[in-house]
Order: structure tokens, then sequence, then C-alpha cells
């Protein structure tokens, strides 16, 4: 409950300046909180930039979903260049081809089942046409036969298919296209042509029962159940050994073909070529370590950043006597160095670099022409020996060396639930991209592990889009201030109300004193 301020009635003091200038001094426990939980917020925004930085490097070189960059994956780094030395075939190649030389003929190109009506009506059809406006302009003799309800069910490809009179060409068209029967159906009116086309090529034919003499009526007679031309398989030699194939795209050893043309008879010989491609395999390793350079140099700078500990958090008021750019110029400072020396980095980059520096079996990074820089200032950077010439000349003469390296694999996968013993023998049997990637989801992981703990780094500071964005240990600490601020903010209120009490009391003795001394001056001037 507020109570009446008289200010300065008797006494002539500015009382509301005295109790702000009591006040004041009063608050100044409260702006050190402030500060302190300014402090934490921004040492939680400094986590979350690098736990971004980390999940990056980790999504770009550690992700299934991107098989061209996961290190994890032996495809990534066992790439090979396919020629063809005829234009109507094109290869390519994956980890499962050879190097070398092949010959290559196509005997025949594959194609679909087919069946085509040629100037079916007496008068041009639209899309739009009901079928029993398409039946009346059929020029065929024999017309669909609708049934008494109005409609006529036929079978293609072993699906059913409902004609109804009053669906228009259109909508019988997509009945067809979208129905299982894989059938491509399309109607000309330039030519006033339908044709029915297999989506799928290979031997065969389009079947049908013919329902109510629907194809009939198409002038497209069926034959034993079957309609049009039947489609073929591709046939092809390599390195004189015959092969067919339902589809024009096909996989053998590795080496994916695809047949680019309509071929009917025997092509020439063509020259089938595949190597090691050395330049797409360097590129993948050079990008990743442009990446790790770059993360832990976001890290250490960090780590290594100097502390301003005179430049505290501007409090409001102090705010109101700068300009923006003093502001600026302060907070930048009083920003830098929150994190400086955290143990929870310095241990993830210590364990990154010590997973780089082991060997794999009896292998070691630096065979492959990768080494640490010998600059301290560098904190470990991976740099390539003779402008990555070494790394190409490792790539050129042992490739599964180069993979092996990178992207063994133990039989033990990751969880953050393994024994320290399994995480040891994990450790031992992985290649180096497994190893990073366990370190990164060790800190950054979202899952949690049988405690109910997500990664170190999410707990300590948390990111967006995960429980942990609001329930981590720095955010913990925050409201941990927040309450403290509003106890004192609680006792602050109560101890300027007794200011004012006081005051207000002085007043009135004051006041008080006054009114007896004019009084009494009163009386001896009567005397």
């Amino acid at each position: 409950m507020s109570i009446l301020r008289i200010g300065g009635i008797a006494s002539g003091f500015d009382t509301d300046q005295i109790v702000s200038d009591l006040m004041r001094i009063e608050r100044m426990k409260t702006d050190k909180l402030s500060q302190q939980r300014q402090i934490i917020d921004w040492e939680k925004e400094q986590f979350r930039d690098i736990i971004n930085d980390v999940r990056k490097f980790r999504d770009d070189f550690f992700n299934i979903t991107k098989p061209d960059t996961n290190l994890m994956s032996p495809s990534s780094l066992k790439k090979l260049n396919a020629t063809s030395s005829n234009p109507i075939i094109s290869v390519s190649a994956n980890l499962t081809a050879l190097s070398g030389e092949s010959i290559f003929q196509v005997v025949q190109s594959a194609t679909a089942a087919k069946a085509t009506a040629s100037q079916v009506s007496t008068e041009g059809l639209n899309l739009s046409d009901t079928m029993e406006q398409v039946n009346s302009k059929l020029k065929a003799e024999t017309k669909m036969n609708f049934g008494e309800d109005d409609r006529l069910t036929l079978n293609i490809n072993d699906t059913e298919i409902i004609v109804n009179k009053t669906d228009t060409l259109n909508t019988v068209l997509n009945k067809f296209n979208t129905s299982n029967a894989e059938v491509q159906v399309h109607y000309s009116a330039f030519s006033d042509t339908f044709t029915f086309t297999s989506k799928n090529t290979g031997t065969g034919n389009i079947t049908t029962d013919n329902g109510g003499s629907f194809f009939s009526a198409l002038a497209i007679t069926p034959t034993d159940g079957n309609i049009g031309d039947a489609g073929r398989d591709a046939e092809f030699t390599i390195n004189g050994i015959t092969g067919n194939h339902p589809s024009n795209a096909f996989t053998i050893d590795g080496i994916t073909y695809n047949v680019n043309a309509v071929v009917n008879e025997p092509s020439e010989i063509i020259n089938i070529s595949t190597s090691i491609d050395t330049q797409a395999i360097y590129n993948v390793i050079e990008k990743f370590i442009e990446g790790y350079n770059s993360l832990i140099d976001t890290v250490n700078g960090k780590l290594q950043e100097e502390r301003f500990r005179d430049f505290l958090p501007l409090t409001e008021e102090q705010k109101e006597a700068m300009s923006e750019k003093e502001i600026e110029t302060w907070e930048q400072k009083a920003q830098s160095g929150i994190i400086r020396r955290d143990p929870t980095l310095e241990s993830m980059l210590r364990n990154m670099r010590q997973a780089l520096y082991d060997t794999v079996g009896d292998l070691h990074l630096t065979e492959l022409g990768i080494e640490t820089s010998k600059n301290y200032r560098d904190n470990g950077k991976l740099i390539l020996k003779n402008d990555g010439n070494a790394l190409r000349i490792a790539i050129e003469n042992n490739p599964d060396k180069v993979m092996d390296i990178f992207s063994r694999r133990s039989d033990i996968s990751y969880s953050p639930n393994l024994t320290q013993e399994q995480s040891t023998q994990r450790y031992n049997e992985s290649g180096l991209a497994h190893r990073l990637s366990d370190i990164l989801n060790n800190n950054i992981r979202t899952t949690r592990n049988n405690s109910g703990h997500k990664g170190i780094l999410l707990e300590k500071a948390g990111i967006e889009g995960d429980a942990t964005q609001f329930n981590n240990f720095l955010d913990r600490r925050i409201t941990d201030i927040n309450n403290r601020i509003g106890r004192m903010n609680d006792l602050l209120y109560r101890r300027e109300e007794q200011y004012f009490r006081q005051f207000t009391a002085m007043e009135k003795a004051l006041q008080q004193l006054h009114s007896q001394g004019d009084w009494l001056m009163t009386q001896l001037n009567q005397m």
C-alpha cells in the first residue's frame, strides 16, 4: 500500500531527489546482478554461434543424406571417371567398378509396348466431350457398349477401368493415366489418334479384355488379349558376352549404362573406359580440410579472445549518457573473451586433434600428404604438403588406402550409451571420419542418453528448435538471477517506501514544531 508523500513543505528539502540518490546506491546491487545476467546471456549466444558452426561442419562432411561429401561413406572417396566412345551410350561408375577398358555393343534398344488408333472419328473430338458424344463421333461400325447403368468396365494390364457415359474424354484419359495399369494414354486432336503406351520398356504387350468393345470401337482389335505391338528388352554385349535388360538404363559390375538412341540393328563397337577421378577425390578432401581449419580457427579465436574485465555491461542509465557509437564500441569490449579458455570447447578441440593424429590401424594421415601446421599459432590446422601434389599422388597410387583412412567402419555402431570399453574399441577400429563424427555428436547430439542428457554443448547453452533452447545450464543460471533480481526489487520497493515514510514523518514533525514556534511567538507578542 503506497503512502502519502509530503516533499519538503516544512524542511525545504528536495525529498524526491534525496530518496532517488539514496535508492541509486541501493540499486547498485541489482545493477550488478543485471550485468551478470547480461554476461551469461552473451555467453549463451556465443556458445550457440559455435554450436551452429559445429553443426554445419558435421552436416557438410558426416551427413548420410549428402553421399558426395559424407566422408563416413567409402563412395565419397572412391570416384571414377567413365567415358564412352559413342554418344548413343553414356556411362557412369560407382565405387564397385574397376578401372580399365571394355568393349560394348548395342544389339537393340529397349522399347515399350504401344498401340495406336488412327483417325478414329468422323469429326474432331474434344477433351470436353462426354463419352456419349465421343461414341456418336466414332467412325468405327462397332460402337462402345454401355450397360444399363450407362457405364462400361474394361480390364487393361489386369487393372479395372470404369468408363461412364457422362465422363468427359479428359476424365477417361486421366483414369487410364493415374491407374495401376502403367499405361500412358494420349489423344491428338491434330491427327485424331489415340496412343496407348506402356510406361515401362521391356518385352510384353498391353493386355485387355476389351470390355464393352472399347478398343474395338477405336479400331484397335485385341489379338489373344493383346493390343498393338509388343515391347522389347535392350540387348547388348560386353567384351563379347551377351546380356539383356528391360530398360535402356542398367548397371553391371558398378558401371551404369544408358542407351540414348533407338537402335534396331547392332551398333558399331563402343569403347568404355573407367579410371580413378583423382581431382574429384582431391576436391572432397580439400574442402574437408578447409572446413576443419575454419572451425578450429573460429573456436580458437573465442578461446584466445582478450578479456576486458573493466568493461562491464552498461546499465540503462549509462547508455542514456552515451552515443550509439560509444555504446557499440563499449559492448564489443564487454563481450570479448567471455568464453576464453572454456574447458568444454578446449576438450572438444583436443579430442578432434587427437583423432586426426592417431593412426588408423597402421595407416597415418601424413601418408596422404596431410600434416598439422608446425606454427603453434595455427593451433593444429591441417596443411597439404607440396601444394597438394603429395595428396594427388597418394590418390593415384592407392585410392583404397585414402578411402580406408577416412571411411573405415567399426562393427560397433555409435551410441551415447556405449561403455568406455566399447567406445575405445570403436575408436580404434574406426577411420578418421567416424572418430570426428562421434566427437561432434557427443557435443551437439539432440538425442538423450540413458541418463537423459543430450550433447555436452547443448546441455550447457541449448539451441533453437530443440528442448534445450530454454532448458540448459546457462538459462537456468539466468532464471536464478532473475529470481534474485525480483526478490531484490521487492526489497528496494519496501526500502523506498520506508525512506518516504521517514521523510514524511520528519516533515510532519518540523511542521508541528514550526506551528508551536509560531504560537509561542504570538503569545510573547501579546504580553
